[in-house]
């Protein structure tokens, strides 16, 4: 067999770590036709404190180019099909998404982003409280560092995307508020790239309600399907 349509995942955190595990959307995108690579770029947790902290304010752009080097290498490898990419992540992983779409626009066929922030200025704002004490000494402060999060957020550089989004996100998320998603959408649409979006109004942050789990994995499945294989899945 020939390289693949394949689809990198992105795990949020960014301190989480990708473990091997039963996960229904990986399965129903292999299914479908679709490889997965769920890689852990820097930032990770599982490989050190040097590791874990290397993402670190103005260290994310390197993460970013992480998101680029594991396509990079599935294609290198023969596996992955460079004309048939995505890249999707859900929190942090769906911020690491918009933002490795918009630094290499050519790079990914579509994207899907799910609860990720767009911007960090109005992260900072709308998210509890406690969660934006935490995020200082990953991403930066809101008043001191105000240039560096403005050039991290994928918002501000939404004139060179080129990939069509899905976008999902829960209404009641308090840690990463629909107002990110929001953003996406109308930035997306008003510069003519294809976006649609997924919203969940009995959902926070994750994804709990069994039906609504399906729908996710149906609509990632099927969204993807036509953009990676040229085959519909639904």
């Amino acid at each position: 067999m020939g390289p693949a349509p394949y689809a990198v995942f992105l795990h949020g955190g960014p301190e989480d770590q990708e473990r091997p595990a039963f996960t229904p959307l990986y399965q129903c995108l292999v299914a479908a036709g679709i490889g997965v690579f769920a890689p852990n770029v820097r930032g990770s947790a599982g490989f050190g404190r040097a590791f874990r902290d290397a993402d670190n304010h103005a260290l994310r752009f390197r993460a970013v180019d992480d998101v680029a080097d594991c396509a990079a290498f599935l294609v290198r490898a023969g596996l992955a099909d460079t004309a048939r990419l995505a890249c999707l992540g859900w929190s942090y992983g769906g911020y690491l998404t918009l933002a490795a779409l918009v630094t290499y626009p050519r790079l990914f066929r579509a994207g899907v982003d799910v609860c990720g922030m767009a911007d960090f200025a109005t992260f900072y704002e709308r998210t509890e409280p406690w969660i934006a004490a935490a995020a200082v000494s990953e991403y930066g402060h809101p008043e001191t560092d105000r240039d560096l999060l403005h050039a991290l957020s994928p918002l501000h550089a939404f004139d060179r995307l080129a990939a069509p989004l899905l976008v999902v996100h829960g209404a009641r998320d308090t840690n990463v508020p629909v107002y990110e998603a929001q953003q996406v959408v109308c930035a997306a649409r008003a510069r003519g790239v294809p976006c649609e979006l997924l919203l969940f109004e009995d959902e926070g942050h994750e994804i709990r309600r069994r039906a609504n789990r399906v729908a996710f994995v149906r609509r990632v499945t099927e969204w993807l399907g036509p953009r990676l294989t040229g085959v519909s899945s639904g």
